[in-house]
């Protein structure tokens, strides 16, 4: 029996790495779900702009039942919703910018040891869906209607621009999008728009939508305005302050 145990000892070690492998102590399949978990929440980075504090001097998008709301502080984010909340600088260049198709969501309930709030990037379509999700799809439904197609004044460097367009198409809206800095008239032409409604153009995008101009992505009163139209209310010119979704230009 001695000599029989030492053969035995490698075996029953090997038995017990292979339930420990396959969960045999209930754990396993939980950590591969949280992992599973983590790879959908996108990948931990550091962004090139510091969240920490009340988060001054970003573009805070949060989201709730009633759709994407623009703010400049962390104060302004109900506590609710302050565990996926898109962050932006306004400030970065070029070669700093993410790609069209990500974003940067930050965790705000708690900062870390350093006093940052933890970031992780995702793919914008990740974010449209969690948006859809809030609110429900048939809102979507609602907005997606025939009409003058809503005008775009922008450039392809401006990620509120990319936002705003691919919002529209997401919700079947169409929309021209003319390109400021490569097309003089264009910006002649949203110069004399921004003139007529007593707003200064001070940055991008610049959106015509039935008349009403607006400065920034805010996609409340985007939606709030193509709901005008399906129900064929009258919208007048307006002149609003720039929306926190204003890249200057």
């Amino acid at each position: 029996m001695d000599a029989f145990l030492p053969a035995l000892r490698p075996s029953l070690a090997l038995c017990l790495a292979l339930l420990c492998a396959c969960g045999g102590n209930g754990g396993g399949p939980a950590e591969g779900s949280a992992a599973s978990a983590a790879d959908a929440e996108g990948e931990l980075v550091t962004p090139p702009f510091s969240v920490t504090g009340d988060c001054d001097g970003l573009f805070l998008y949060y989201m709730d039942e009633d759709g994407v709301h623009a703010v400049e502080h962390r104060s302004d984010v109900p506590e609710v919703a302050r565990d996926r909340v898109r962050v932006e600088s306004p400030r970065l260049g070029p070669g700093d910018r993410l790609d069209p198709d990500s974003v940067y969501i930050a965790d705000l309930r708690q900062a870390g040891a350093d006093g940052n709030y933890a970031v992780r990037r995702l793919p914008r379509d990740t974010f449209d869906a969690w948006v859809d999700h809030a609110t429900g799809h048939d809102q979507v439904e609602q907005v997606a209607m025939a009409g003058d197609p809503v005008i775009i004044y922008g450039a392809p460097w401006c990620g509120a621009c990319r936002a705003l367009e691919g919002y529209l198409d997401s919700i079947g809206v169409p929309h021209i999008d003319k390109d400021i800095e490569s097309d003089a008239s264009a910006r002649a032409e949203m110069q004399q728009k921004t003139r007529a409604a007593g707003v200064q153009a001070t940055g991008i995008p610049v959106v015509d939508i039935d008349g009403t101009i607006l400065q920034g992505f805010d996609r409340g009163r985007v939606d709030q305005l193509l709901a005008r139209r399906q129900a064929g209310a009258p919208t007048a010119p307006s002149a609003p302050t720039p929306a926190p979704g204003t890249v200057p230009i």
